[in-house]
């Protein structure tokens, strides 16, 4: 499907890179103008071998290495290490062609590249190979993000293949569930801008955007069926690429959530809300908000009070349910758990006497 563009994508980085040279360093790489997920994977292919290096080191239990001058000194080295490795030409064109098809995967279907790359034969991975192997993925930011931050709350040093692939689903499916149509558009991004820059740069043909089939593919991916089922019609009707902005514009036009229609949800989002002025506080006694901020948001009132007002902002108790629900999905918090069910009651009760006030 993109073999036209994964050549292109590849003279352009030599062109831009090695040239006609018998080898390269990676620092060379890294200053040259070729897209930033291609240096990305040139640099974590040379840390993912330094790290395979060192697990085979012999080291003396007599020397401390845990340290922590020892261990600023060792990613020192390290990252000079890295910086000024050498690539042979034979070994740069082998990295290069394993970068394109790597990079076209994980644009066109991240969630299923994610699963497949990540573990490969292993069923369970360490934090810090989590982190290095997520170093090839540049784009998509949010992916590691949010399972960084999963680990470190959880205290988690290692993740099984079945939780991991639990967990980028639910991510996912959490993103497009509070999305509008130009948002989820908007996760589109990096897969249009990279087939951009490859089109402007290697001339040929005037066709500009994404083939339809990698569309349907992208939102399969994400399981939003109904854009895919759309998309495919659009592509029996004779459409063969997209850009972005008619994108957006069919996801305008195709996109339902929740039953209302995106125009309907924006103009709710947009509608001028009556401000926070202390008619109706939260009621919530001392005692069972101290609970819920211990058991729900770790002892930090400040991200429980961020998060009330975010909730408390929403036009409407639907809405409001929405981002709650939201906010227990991503944090792991048992809806149904005794401190939960005391912040949803005072919550929906907040709007129950907003709107009997609006009623009056």
């Amino acid at each position: 499907m993109f073999e036209k563009e994964i050549k292109n994508l590849q003279q352009i980085v030599r062109d831009n890179t090695i040239g006609n040279a018998q080898s390269i360093a990676l620092k060379h790489i890294l200053e040259s103008n070729i897209p930033v997920n291609v240096k990305n994977f040139f640099k974590a292919e040379i840390e993912w071998q330094l790290y395979t290096e060192r697990k085979k080191e012999n080291r003396s239990s007599k020397f401390d290495y845990t340290q922590e001058d020892v261990s600023i000194l060792q990613e020192q080295m390290d990252f000079l290490l890295v910086y000024h490795y050498t690539f042979s030409q034979k070994e740069f064109f082998t990295s290069l062609d394993r970068c394109a098809h790597f990079l076209f995967n994980f644009l066109c279907r991240p969630q299923w590249t994610l699963e497949n790359f990540l573990f490969e034969e292993k069923e369970t991975l360490p934090f810090n190979e989590l982190t290095l192997k997520f170093r090839f993925c540049g784009d998509y930011g949010y992916y590691w993000s949010i399972l960084e931050q999963y680990l470190i709350s959880k205290n988690k040093t290692e993740l099984n293949k079945d939780e991991a692939v639990h967990l980028l689903r639910k991510i996912d499916g959490e993103l497009i569930k509070s999305h509008s149509a130009v948002e989820l558009g908007k996760m589109t991004e990096p897969f249009f801008g990279f087939i951009d820059y490859i089109q402007q740069n290697s001339g040929g043909s005037p066709e500009r955007g994404i083939p339809v089939k990698a569309l349907v593919y992208f939102f399969e991916d994400k399981r939003v069926t109904s854009v895919s089922h759309h998309l495919l019609k659009l592509r029996d009707q004779g459409r063969t690429a997209i850009q972005y902005d008619e994108l957006i514009q069919i996801l305008k036009d195709s996109f339902v959530k929740k039953g209302f229609s995106v125009e309907e949800e924006v103009a709710k989002l947009t509608r001028p809300q009556e401000a926070n002025n202390g008619v109706f506080q939260l009621h919530l006694p001392d005692n069972e908000r101290l609970a819920i901020i211990k058991t729900i948001f770790r002892n930090e009132e400040s991200h429980f009070t961020s998060t009330v007002e975010k909730i408390l902002s929403s036009p409407s108790w639907d809405d409001a349910a929405l981002a709650l629900d939201h906010f227990f999905t991503m944090n792991d918090v048992e809806p149904f758990s005794r401190e939960a069910i005391m912040l949803t009651n005072a919550l929906q009760s907040y709007f129950t006497n907003r709107q009997s006030k609006d009623e009056t």
